[in-house]
């Protein structure tokens, strides 16, 4: 009896997965089984890409302070940071004073801050607005993502497993494609193992192994299924003998954030030829208690950042690696009773790596005319994009994005 690939899909891959050594992207592979073979360029030690995604709404108005501007401390009798605690780039624009590591690599010319980053009516819903980012469309619900359309872009078939690597417990819709498949990997000592790593959980894998990727079936779509199995196993040991010749005196900050950035420093280091990888950290919907909040969430972030970038410079990738770090809005001018910030608009983007021209990139928002409240965007997010597709990972940003946007110079 003949099945359908959708009828595969929906039951099929569920039964050849049990135990999920092959892991749930296998159906996204399966669905793209009649592309033409072939592989993304680039290869071990190709340019890189690395996106920080902090959920929940960062206020940038505290973490790029116009700390010589009057209309910010009128609107933020609390939340206000003093003159002289701002770490200053310039007369007027300075860096909250957590982010000491951050203001170390500006002054090394390693980091760019693109100022008032946003994009035309404003939805200051944390889904959709960050569905908009990830998506690069603010005009209607789209079901790929920019990095996913990226990844399609580049490839001539089905492209390595590992061309795009998200880490964390979620998948980040920006990796959402026709044919591109990337793992989400949380944590890499456990990656590819179905059991747990005791000597009879390794027997139980290694029998499972041979069950998917060996022998022949008449089942529909076996063959497929043989060979995307393997290379998920070929992937997983490709990933354990790459990350054992990593060795790094960097310490990284405790936490989710930092771990994760040291394992992408790992992969990075194994030269498994990732053209982009993705990591998010969440807790920056500040609307209570937001002066001991934000400093902790903000020093996590710089710390963290400048220690992943310490370790780039001692394995001589920093040339090759661009880490690029977005919220989905910022917050409002005014803070709120509660001694926080409310939902907002535009805010700031970062960029840094040994590649880089740092400084200063777009013009801060005007505090004063505002759009409800709320600042008005002066950069369109879409032109960051563009400029890392066109002038970092080598892409066609217009194929990507669906239009024409403004290269910046900050590479």
């Amino acid at each position: 009896m003949s099945v359908s690939r959708r009828e595969f899909l929906t039951r099929g891959a569920t039964t050849v997965a049990v135990g999920l050594a092959v892991p749930p992207w296998l159906a996204k592979m399966v669905w793209a089984q009649d592309a033409q073979e072939g592989r993304a360029p680039g290869g071990a030690g190709a340019r890189t890409l690395v996106v920080v995604q902090l959920t929940g709404g960062n206020d940038g108005i505290n973490t790029v302070i116009p700390y010589s501007n009057d209309a910010y401390k009128r609107n933020r009798p609390t939340l206000a940071i003093p003159d002289t605690q701002v770490l200053r780039l310039n007369d007027s624009i300075g860096l909250n004073p957590a982010m000491t590591g951050l203001k170390g690599l500006y002054d090394k010319g390693k980091l760019a801050i693109v100022q008032g980053v946003g994009y035309p009516n404003p939805n200051r819903s944390h889904f959709r607005s960050m569905e908009i980012w990830q998506t690069a469309n603010p005009d209607k619900i789209e079901a790929e993502g920019w990095v996913g359309k990226y990844l399609d872009a580049v490839r001539q078939g089905r492209a390595s497993a590992l061309t795009g690597i998200n880490i964390g417990n979620e998948a980040s819709e920006a990796f959402q494609s026709a044919h591109a498949a990337v793992p989400t990997i949380q944590g890499l000592a456990n990656f590819g193992f179905a059991f747990p790593r005791t000597a009879e959980g390794d027997e139980r894998s290694a029998v499972l192994r041979r069950i998917q990727t060996g022998g022949s079936s008449a089942t529909p779509h076996g063959d497929f299924i043989r060979q995307v199995g393997q290379e998920t196993y070929d992937s997983a040991d490709k990933i354990r003998a790459g990350i054992g010749k990593y060795h790094s005196a960097v310490t990284y900050p405790k936490g989710a954030f930092g771990t994760g950035l040291q394992e992408i420093a790992q992969l990075i280091a194994a030269n498994l030829g990732t053209r982009v990888f993705y990591i998010s950290t969440s807790g920056f919907d500040t609307h209570s208690g937001q002066a001991r909040r934000q400093p902790q969430l903000l020093q996590d972030i710089s710390d963290g950042l400048t220690a992943f970038q310490s370790d780039l410079d001692q394995m001589g990738a920093s040339d090759r690696v661009l880490t690029v770090a977005f919220s989905e809005f910022g917050r409002r001018v005014h803070e709120n009773a509660g001694g926080g910030t409310d939902h907002g608009t535009a805010s700031e983007m970062f960029v840094l790596g040994g590649s880089v021209k740092g400084g200063l990139y777009g013009d801060y928002p005007s505090l004063t005319n505002l759009d409800a409240g709320d600042l008005k965007f002066t950069t369109d997010f879409r032109s960051v994009y563009a400029t890392l597709l066109d002038r970092w990972l080598g892409a066609n940003s217009e194929v990507v994005l669906g239009g024409r946007y403004e290269n910046l110079k900050f590479v």
